[in-house]
Order: C-alpha cells, then sequence, then structure tokens
C-alpha cells in the first residue's frame, strides 16, 4: 500500500490525558516536530520526557479563536482532546467541546492547510445495535440510536470529521479504540481487573456484555499506520480481541487463581444501581462498584467488532489478549469499575 508523506509537523490535541499520553511517544518517533495543545493541565514530567523536543501550547476547543495559533504550521493534526464521562451534568458544555470544538479545530485545520487530519474516536458508536450478537465491522452503518449522550456526541464528531474529507484536499479519517486496557491509567477495564484481582469484586455483573479491547500499547502504532497508510474518509477499528464480560471472569481466574464470584448481579438491577453514581462521594467504596446506568445500558448494546479490513490496510496486528491481561494484572491498572468514565 502507498506510504503518505512524512508530516512536517504534528498538531497534538488532549496531549495530557489518558489517550494523548499514549500516543505521544510513538508520534515522537515519526521525527516530525511535535505541538502539543494543552487546556488547564499542566504537562506532566513523563510527559515532557515522552516528547522532550515537543512545543506545549494551550487552545481551548471552547474558544474557536484560540486554535488557528495552535495549528498554524501544522501539516498533521491527531485530535485526541474530548470531555469524557457519562455522569457529567453539564452536558451542554460536553457539546460545545467534543462536538463544536471538534468542527472549529476542523475548520481552522482546513484554513491552516493541514493535510491530514485524525480523530480519535470511539468503536462504540458502532457496536451499539438493536441486536448484539452479529459482528459490526468499518463498513457496518451506525444505527444512531445511542443510550448514552457521550456515545452521541462522539458519532456526531466522528460524522464531521468523515465528511469533510478532501475538502481543501485535506484527508480526515477517524481512528476509533474499544475498551481501553492500559496499566496505570483510569480505564474501565483497568478498574475491573484490579478489583477481581484484589478479591474485592462480590459479584458478577453484565456477563453477557462484548467488550472490545484496545491495548493501549498499540494505541500509537495504529495512529502512526493510519498517519502513513490510511485511506481519507474511513473510519479504522483500533480493536483487538472482542470477548464478553463472563468470558473474561473466566480468563481471569485461570490467569490468577482466584475463583469469580459465585452471586451475580441482574443487569436491570446493575442498571438501576447507576441512577445513584450522581451523588455518591467520589472516594467511597460504592462508588469504585457502581456503574453509572447511561454506561451500563450503553455496554448492554455493544455487538463484537471484526476489523479485518483495518488490520489489513494499517498492517498493524494487535497485541494477544492474553498479554493484554497480564500487563494489566502486573501493572494492576489504577481506577475502579465504577468511577471510570470510558467513552473514548
Amino acid at each position: 500500500m502507498r506510504t503518505q508523506g512524512q508530516p512536517s509537523r504534528i498538531l497534538l490535541t488532549g496531549a495530557t490525558g489518558v489517550v494523548g499520553g499514549l500516543l505521544a511517544p510513538a508520534l515522537a518517533g515519526l521525527g516530525a516536530p511535535i505541538r502539543a495543545m494543552t487546556h488547564r493541565t499542566a504537562p506532566s514530567s513523563a510527559l515532557r520526557a515522552a516528547i522532550p523536543d515537543a512545543e506545549f501550547v494551550p487552545g481551548d476547543l471552547e474558544r474557536s479563536e484560540t486554535l488557528a495559533a495552535a495549528v498554524a504550521g501544522c501539516d498533521t493534526v491527531v485530535h485526541a482532546a474530548a470531555r469524557t464521562g457519562f455522569v457529567t451534568l453539564d452536558r451542554d458544555r460536553q457539546r460545545r467541546v467534543n462536538v463544536g470544538g471538534s468542527e472549529a479545530l476542523l475548520a481552522a485545520a482546513g484554513a491552516a492547510g493541514v493535510r491530514t487530519f485524525v480523530l480519535i474516536g470511539y468503536a462504540g458508536t458502532l457496536q451499539e445495535r438493536e441486536d448484539s450478537t452479529a459482528p459490526v465491522n468499518e463498513e457496518t452503518p451506525p444505527e444512531g440510536i445511542y443510550e448514552a449522550e457521550a456515545v452521541r456526541m462522539k458519532f456526531e464528531a466522528e460524522a464531521a470529521v468523515l465528511e469533510a474529507n478532501g475538502t481543501g484536499g485535506m484527508r480526515t479519517l477517524v481512528v476509533s479504540p474499544g475498551v481501553l486496557a492500559a496499566p496505570r491509567a483510569e480505564t474501565l477495564l483497568g478498574g475491573l481487573v484490579s478489583l477481581y484481582a484484589a478479591g474485592e469484586l462480590p459479584y458478577r455483573i453484565l456477563d453477557e456484555a462484548w467488550l472490545a479491547v484496545s491495548d493501549g500499547r498499540d494505541l500509537g502504532r495504529w495512529i502512526v499506520a493510519a498517519l502513513r497508510r490510511g485511506r481519507g474518509g474511513r473510519r479504522y477499528l483500533a480493536v483487538g480481541d472482542s470477548l464478553r464480560i463472563g468470558d473474561l471472569y473466566a480468563r481471569l481466574a485461570t490467569m490468577t487463581g482466584i475463583a469469580p464470584p459465585r452471586r451475580r448481579l441482574p443487569d436491570l438491577l446493575v442498571e438501576e444501581l447507576g441512577l445513584l453514581t450522581p451523588v455518591l462521594p467520589v472516594h467511597s467504596y460504592l462508588r469504585r462498584l457502581v456503574l453509572p446506568r447511561e454506561l451500563v445500558r450503553h455496554l448492554r448494546r455493544l455487538a463484537p467488532v471484526a476489523n479485518a479490513r483495518t488490520r489489513a490496510e494499517l498492517e498493524v496486528a494487535p497485541a494477544p489478549l492474553e498479554e493484554t491481561l497480564a500487563e494489566l494484572l502486573n501493572g494492576t491498572g489504577r481506577g475502579s469499575a465504577g468511577a471510570t468514565e470510558a467513552a473514548g
């Protein structure tokens, strides 16, 4: 497959977030100067070490006038910034950032002559289905009926980016991870695994729900491959294996020797308990165990993923699931099953 030209300067948004931090070292390996756009959170020493020559600039997706300076002189944009959350009370602001901000950045990139624009999407915008038994792939059209407003916003941002392909000669594409597995990062899967490994998961929950797992170590490889070989107007599903949560318990039992909980909470009860999430203290034990209701309803509708086209076009082989889970167990990912909010 034809390889795209070498970037001359890369703008990375969301550099101080979990996803941005995972992408930064891989982007640095391309050898092009990196400009990292930050908002409020100062870059950590680890991030500065990962991209030692990076230029850190302020930017605010709610203030479009700040974006022109951030994107000026860049020919490549990797957009990882987002206001995540299934329990966010300020939905209007979340929409201004995730949808309006993405559209404003896309417009600024076009005006600045950017050649390639990559949005970090979310595989769940395709996975959420009325029939969650049939696998989805890159060509499966979204049904557009979402249980969680956060996922709907992600879908709208993705649609805007894909529709902009070819405008002004800009190549736009979406790279969509699924449920992220990254040791020492605040992720849904890391929290579930850490509770299990500590013997602190009192009940089985959502046995039939599907997870399409994305190894955090692979994420940078997917993005670099998309920059080099990705086709404009396409969605790439940057995931490894899909498995049901019930099968996850079985694998963890084999790997740790810890038997899974015998008792199982009915899905509807798990969903109703999620109504408590906004009023629970952030550091309470119950908060660690309760998933937001919107997240539960979203997870119950997810289908498995088949991404043969992504693997073939980007020429990336994801890490085996056993390696991913072993890394989580060894690093025992921080966070909790309940407190983590995970759409992207």
